[in-house]
């Protein structure tokens, strides 16, 4: 399913790439992402490091340097072209030595070496893999006592329209949760829109 998946929906965000940030703006969530980092407990000036999982055209990333404009962000996506143009808006904001990134397969060995973060972010990824391996894979990259943000689309009515269109299978709120709890995590705390999206805070357990 993963690999079948990914291949399907790395087609179309090839095709789309140049407009997914018009979509985002257009489904508002830009302003959703803002109310989701607002579940993080670092305080603003923290010097942390972030892996940005996933990050498409560097939504999540760009919404956490206003959030932490001290922060370290490292990010990955496993389609080219959206990372083609987080690159070209990293230039602009000449952003280019806080953020590094790279492709990469979020249920695959990633090229971080050793390297642990103190947060990781997936936000509208997991959909498109098994949770539970993917969760498995970034494991060894968070910090004993570090914090994961999850923010899937929900199993409703209208994140089954959306799945269609975006070619990707939404995973219910105990398929998500237990992703995580069976990988060594506690539910901190989460958010909810009214549709389409919810936030999930969870921390690793020393």
């Amino acid at each position: 399913m993963p690999n079948y998946l990914q291949s399907k929906s790395n087609v179309l965000y090839s095709t789309i790439a140049r407009f997914y940030n018009i979509g985002l703006w257009l489904f508002g969530y830009n302003l959703a992402v803002r109310y989701f980092i607002g579940l993080i407990p670092f305080q603003k000036t923290a010097r942390i490091n972030i892996l940005d999982a996933g990050c498409g055209t560097g939504l999540y990333t760009f919404a956490l340097l206003k959030q932490f404009p001290n922060a370290m962000i490292v990010a990955f996506d496993l389609n080219t072209n959206m990372i083609e143009i987080m690159k070209n808006t990293l230039r602009r904001k000449n952003l280019n030595t806080q953020v590094k990134v790279f492709n990469g397969d979020i249920t695959k060995p990633l090229p971080l070496q050793y390297e642990q973060f103190d947060l990781i972010i997936t936000g509208g990824v997991l959909e498109y893999v098994d949770p539970n391996m993917a969760i498995k894979n970034l494991v060894p990259h968070l910090k004993s006592g570090g914090y994961f943000l999850n923010s899937p689309v929900k199993d409703d009515l209208f994140g089954r329209i959306v799945a269609k269109l975006y070619r990707f299978k939404p995973h219910s709120r105990s398929t998500n949760t237990h992703a995580f709890t069976n990988n060594g995590f506690i539910m901190k705390s989460m958010r909810s829109l009214p549709v389409l999206k919810e936030a999930y805070l969870f921390q690793k357990q020393k």
